[in-house]
């Protein structure tokens, strides 16, 4: 065999390899599937339109080492940072770290939402699912892209702090208030978290954690105010125990009420009927007797009430309940 037979298969070889090459990398590699993760205040489509509209995004291998996805997010508010993997060959997952809002308050009819430095990142018209609202700041004036200003600085420290902690966490707050006293209050539902003052927030906030799951579907007062390392349990007043315990002592006196108008219609009667001395005084004994008995029931009642001092509910170390 020449030399040239030799070149020209080994040349036919090559081009057959670059074509099998060429065929696997455009089709074996080619997109058929993106998998959108971690976006909450994006849609799919939006995250996939930011960063897949360019040739690359068409093959895996290349939009995962190509599309520069930094750049193309660099406008975008609420975006921390995407990352693009392949997933197997055909399969992109992009990877979404938003930036987290962990509160909001209205001005002018908005809602302005920041983020955990304070700054404030985006404004809505409504409020977005899961960042809860931060009633009581009384912030006059405020800018997107600025940090929260005109409020006091230990209680944008305050709020800052209880955020972070609360991203932590599944079961956000409906809202945090600062109350009268100019101490944060929680609310869930019909569950209203006192928390005090800034002192020991770290461990009051660990606490709420392992307590609220006790709490679902209740109505009452969680109080954290005074809760330190060496607390053992923290109290909860339960409205709904409150209440019936209220019906019960209403329905009790409307009872006694009704025992006594009966006593005296009977008392009444025998008074009238006449019978002679023998049984007026056989009558007034009766009534004496009926007395006797009634101030009995009415003892046994009051001790009976006395008996319930108390409609608090202990949950020691937060995590198991004593009711």
């Amino acid at each position: 065999m020449s030399k040239r037979s030799i070149r020209r298969i080994v040349t036919e070889i090559i081009v057959i390899g670059i074509l099998v090459f060429l065929i696997v990398f455009c089709v074996g590699f080619r997109v058929t599937k993106v998998e959108v993760k971690g976006n909450q205040f994006y849609s799919d489509e939006e995250i996939k339109k930011m960063v897949l509209d360019v040739p690359a995004a068409k093959n895996t291998l290349l939009a995962e080492r190509f599309i520069n996805t930094e750049e193309k997010t660099k406008e975008e508010a609420l975006i921390e940072r995407i990352t693009i993997k392949r997933k197997k060959w055909n399969t992109l997952v992009l990877q979404v770290r938003e930036k987290q809002m962990i509160g909001y308050f209205s001005l002018n009819g908005q809602c302005l939402n920041f983020d955990r430095q304070g700054v404030i990142q985006i404004i809505t018209e409504e409020p977005i699912e899961n960042v809860p609202l931060i009633d009581g700041l009384n912030v006059k004036e405020a800018k997107q892209g600025e940090k929260i200003k005109g409020i006091n600085k230990k209680r944008l420290n305050t709020i800052l702090s209880v955020g972070k902690m609360l991203e932590k966490t599944e079961q956000k707050p409906d809202r945090l208030v600062f109350n009268d006293l100019k101490q944060l209050v929680l609310y869930y539902g019909s569950i209203e978290v006192n928390m005090g003052s800034d002192e020991n927030m770290d461990e009051k906030m660990n606490r709420l954690i392992g307590i609220l799951p006790q709490l679902e579907g209740m109505e009452g007062v969680l109080h954290l105010e005074n809760v330190t390392e060496d607390t053992a349990s923290v109290v909860f007043d339960n409205a709904a125990e409150e209440n019936s315990e209220a019906g019960q002592s209403a329905e009790e006196e409307n009872t006694d009420t009704n025992t006594s108008e009966e006593e005296d219609g009977q008392d009444i009667s025998d008074a009238d009927s006449g019978e002679g001395t023998d049984s007026a005084d056989q009558g007034e004994d009766s009534q004496n007797s009926d007395s006797q008995d009634k101030d009995t029931e009415d003892k046994g009642t009051s001790s009976e009430g006395d008996s319930d001092t108390g409609t608090d509910v202990e949950y020691s170390d937060g995590s198991d309940s004593a009711g």
